[in-house]
């Protein structure tokens, strides 16, 4: 119960402190959100290997255009 309290009040305060212009608070719950998602897509696709086959592929081709054009 005190962890779920101080997670409200880590992002009240945040909140709070982005109104008066320092968004550090919103750019670190930001950063957990989005390491959360990447995490949960990544076990995500890890159940689906033809997916994860695909993913591998279309970063492979990404990798590939951007280094053919430096």
């Amino acid at each position: 119960m005190h962890i779920l309290a101080f997670i409200l009040i880590f992002v009240v305060g945040a909140i709070a402190a982005a109104c008066d212009g320092d968004f550090s608070g919103i750019a670190a719950i930001g950063k957990f959100v989005g390491g959360a998602i990447l995490v949960i897509g990544m076990l995500w696709l890890f159940t689906q290997p033809v997916l994860l086959v695909i993913v591998i592929i279309l970063l492979v081709v990404i990798i590939a255009c951007c280094s053919g054009t430096k």
